[in-house]
């Protein structure tokens, strides 16, 4: 792992006042988490990546319905050595992403055993999504409906996503951001106490609505 951008992570973490929100992206070993969250943090895509070893972050901050939060995703690697490394995340997650190359067989049948992984670590309440990465190649056959239809089984919400494309990104995140919000998931974790925190705390409490 590297060791300075864990804590760089972690000084996010605790000198930030804004309630952050981690989102956590598990999948096989080139399945496209890493373009998913540059996509996202920062408009922008690549198709040379170093492997990620360990987990890398980065954050975003963003504005819901006039309160601002944090957003801190972790990237994590896929590689079967940094799997111990990966589980350390799990239960400090406010949401999932389970990601898969639709354009591979082995990534989308792995999906199953990610979400065993995670299934004795994670709070019942935290959103998980699966994902079809690179779903703007075309190739003889692709797991996107495959992937739709093991969602459904499992009473998932499915995306069909491409980084490259920019297809359905924002839509990912903003979903599992309301959601995190909704069932409170996130990490409320402030310095001092201000305005905005009485309102989250009020609305943790179920005094406030949107």
């Amino acid at each position: 792992m590297d060791v300075q951008r864990d804590h760089d992570r972690d000084s996010v973490t605790s000198n930030c006042e804004l309630p952050i929100i981690k989102i956590l992206i598990l999948g096989d070993q080139c399945a496209g988490k890493t373009s998913l969250m540059l996509r996202y943090t920062d408009s922008n895509f690549s198709d040379n990546h170093s492997t990620t070893l360990g987990i890398d972050f980065k954050v975003k901050p963003i504005t819901h319905k006039g309160i601002d939060y944090i957003i801190q995703i972790w990237d994590s690697a896929g590689q079967e050595r940094f799997r111990n490394i990966t589980r350390t995340y799990y239960k400090k997650s406010s949401a999932i992403i389970i990601a898969y190359d639709t354009t591979s067989s082995k990534s989308f049948s792995n999906i199953e055993n990610w979400i065993k992984n995670i299934s004795n670590e994670v709070d019942s309440k935290v959103p998980v999504v699966i994902v079809a990465t690179k779903c703007d190649i075309e190739c003889e056959e692709k797991f996107s409906d495959k992937g739709k239809s093991l969602a459904k089984n499992l009473k998932l919400t499915f995306f069909e996503t491409s980084s490259k494309t920019n297809m359905n990104i924002n839509q990912v995140f903003e979903y599992l951001t309301e959601e995190a919000i909704r069932l409170m998931t996130i990490d409320f974790r402030f310095r001092s106490s201000s305005q905005l925190g009485n309102i989250l705390l009020d609305k943790k409490k179920g005094k406030c609505c949107h």
